[in-house]
């Protein structure tokens, strides 16, 4: 027991270092985004090659303490390929609930999540996380997605973790974005899949404004 109470005070102290470091390093926004950004509106239902089939806009209950959008909607393209886009927008991060890693909805829905790691992709410029999602044998989604905070992207837990404690210490405010790009595979090798949905993430890139390229895909494309 008394080891386990080091651990947990060693990353605590892990924390305050990190978001001290930040402060002396960082320069503080305290102005977060319009708190309505009406995504259906901004996010084109051509992208590409690519057109809207399916939309939903409709927030919970649970998710509308800390989300202020969620746009789900369902593109196809001519060959019958077909993407599934999630994007979750809260503009206030510094809030108790904030944006969740799919991970972790994905396994509280009873889905199997094996993780792949990251990848990388140049146009635009994003650090990607892999997910292959499974509801029994032969109900197989490769899903890719990435965390933007105030601008940066997010790789892991730990760093949206401390991102999030760091912007309610300093009262810093920062909007938060997920997007999550998925599909629906027969094949239990899913490397195509992932690069049909690098295409689409492309063409969105492509299609919306700049503004909301810095919202979707961060200050350094």
């Amino acid at each position: 027991m008394a080891t386990r109470s080091r651990v947990k005070y060693l990353v605590v102290m892990v924390l305050f270092i990190a978001v001290a470091l930040a402060a002396f390093t960082c320069r503080v926004e305290r102005h977060a985004r319009a708190a309505t950004m009406d995504l259906a509106a901004a996010i084109p239902a051509a992208v590409g090659d690519w057109r809207m089939s399916v939309q939903d806009t409709s927030l919970g209950s649970k998710e509308a303490r800390f989300l202020n959008e969620t746009l789900f909607r369902t593109y196809r393209r001519q060959d019958g390929k077909t993407i599934m886009l999630v994007v979750a927008y809260g503009a206030d991060q510094r809030k108790k609930f904030n944006i969740h890693m799919p991970e972790t909805c994905y396994r509280a829905s009873g889905y199997e999540v094996e993780s792949l790691g990251r990848c990388s992709m140049d146009s635009p410029y994003l650090r990607l996380r892999r997910l292959l999602v499974k509801d029994g044998p032969s109900t197989i989604e490769p899903v890719q997605y990435w965390i933007i905070l105030n601008g940066k992207p997010v790789t892991n837990e730990f760093e949206k973790r401390a991102k999030h404690f760091y912007y309610s210490l300093l009262g810093a405010e920062a909007d938060g974005v997920l997007v999550r790009v998925s599909s629906h595979s027969a094949s239990r090798n899913p490397d195509k899949e992932y690069e049909v949905q690098k295409e689409f993430i492309s063409s969105l890139y492509q299609s919306v404004k700049p503004e909301l390229r810095r919202v979707l895909f961060g200050n350094g494309v």
